[in-house]
């Protein structure tokens, strides 16, 4: 996401724990070319994150937020009826929901109203109607559940403007969920850069009325 909207001219404030990717352990964030400001020492998953980020971005109008973080909380066979913990369902809630409330409750005033987007990157794992294999207890209940939160910031916010998209990517090649990218291929997944395109596409397209 941060390459491909660089490279139009976007100013892109990319916010990381740390440039090093969480899977892969290499950092392709701080090579990014164009006007990219990396902001790093974000942990979406503290109740101090609004903080960090008013600090960070103070002064910054944004035309957009992506709430790209998340992750699985525990490995899919931990996350089976006779194995999944209540840990790993806080784990869960804690990365894939409740930041999207903190990180958006920091920075809606810096927010361009009206015109401005927010955008979270859920899953169709996710969907209640789609589930026809069970399992996977903290992954599906925390994104179910940042969809009713999308839902929600999309009724609050539509008075002032401001359009809110919960966009499921697909089944794409990245290290997310414990398979290499090269695994993911070989089982039907999206390359990472159509994959983008279209989540970059339907992002320009978003708009109050759809």
């Amino acid at each position: 996401l941060v390459r491909q909207l660089a490279a139009r001219g976007d100013r892109v404030y990319a916010t990381c724990r740390t440039p090093a990717a969480s899977a892969s352990g290499v950092d392709e964030l701080s090579q990014v070319a164009g006007d990219v400001v990396l902001v790093q020492g974000v942990d979406v998953t503290s109740d101090s994150v609004g903080e960090t980020l008013k600090a960070a971005l103070a002064g910054v109008k944004l035309d957009c937020i992506v709430h790209n973080a998340g992750g699985f909380a525990a490995s899919r066979a931990e996350q089976k009826l006779d194995t999944i913990c209540m840990d790993a369902m806080r784990r869960g809630f804690e990365l894939n929901t409740l930041s999207v409330l903190r990180v958006t409750q920091a920075l809606l005033p810096q927010l361009s109203a009206p015109g401005g987007k927010l955008v979270v990157i859920s899953s169709m794992i996710g969907s209640i109607a789609d589930n026809s294999s069970g399992g996977m207890y903290a992954y599906r209940t925390s994104k179910a559940a940042v969809n009713m939160v999308s839902k929600s910031l999309a009724n609050d916010l539509k008075p002032q403007g401001i359009a809110v998209v919960a966009i499921s990517p697909g089944f794409v090649a990245t290290h997310f969920g414990g398979m290499s990218p090269e695994q993911k291929m070989k089982v039907g997944a999206k390359p990472v850069t159509p994959s983008v395109r279209g989540i970059v596409e339907a992002i320009d397209a978003l708009e109050l009325r759809n």
